[in-house]
């Protein structure tokens, strides 16, 4: 498991990995690519055959297509989790050529009002859609997921309907916050 960074373009009200996007700070904290390609070499040298990309938001990282691409061309199943909102065209290209072992995508609310009052980040609900519609449009395997939290608890039911339409194989409710 690599967080990549502790940046995120939301500021999930339960999340302390959510540093601001654009936080330069904390951008020169992160590791190089050079350093995740020597942890990369290690892991596998010792018989890693799974990595999980996480964050904060790891499509935020300018190189995420080459650390994506380093860890796929070592041989190891890669996993992603993402809140969904940055994907575009080019991830879905690289997805397609270079699939994921899985993509995990956090599923905060089914409306707009409470999406974004558990991201605090006008805008996110739409973008979260369109970036998991892309997703499963192209048939990536995605993982859904949510957390129960007092701002979302009103939707359960029917966030959870709405990943099990979405996804055959995988949902599950998240009870554990990772710090």
């Amino acid at each position: 498991e690599l967080e990549v960074t502790a940046r995120c373009n939301n500021n999930c009200q339960h999340c302390c990995i959510n540093l601001p996007a654009d936080d330069r700070e904390a951008r020169e904290q992160e590791l190089t690519f050079e350093e995740i390609k020597k942890i990369t070499d290690q892991a596998v040298s010792m018989g890693a055959v799974w990595a999980l990309l996480t964050g904060g938001e790891p499509l935020l990282r300018e190189d995420f297509f080459s650390i994506y691409l380093y860890m796929k061309k070592m041989g190891l199943l890669v996993s992603v989790f993402t809140n969904a909102t940055l994907i575009g065209k080019e991830h879905i290209r690289l997805f397609q050529k270079y699939p994921p072992r899985d993509m995990e995508v956090t599923v905060y609310g089914v409306t707009r009002e409470t999406y974004e009052r558990v991201t605090r980040t006008e805008g996110s609900y739409a973008a979260f859609s369109k970036g998991l519609s892309l997703l499963l449009q192209n048939g990536i395997k995605v993982r859904l997921k949510a957390m129960a939290l007092r701002s979302n608890f009103q939707e359960m039911p029917e966030i959870a309907r709405f990943c099990r339409e979405r996804t055959k194989d995988y949902f599950r409710l998240d009870p554990f916050l990772h710090l």
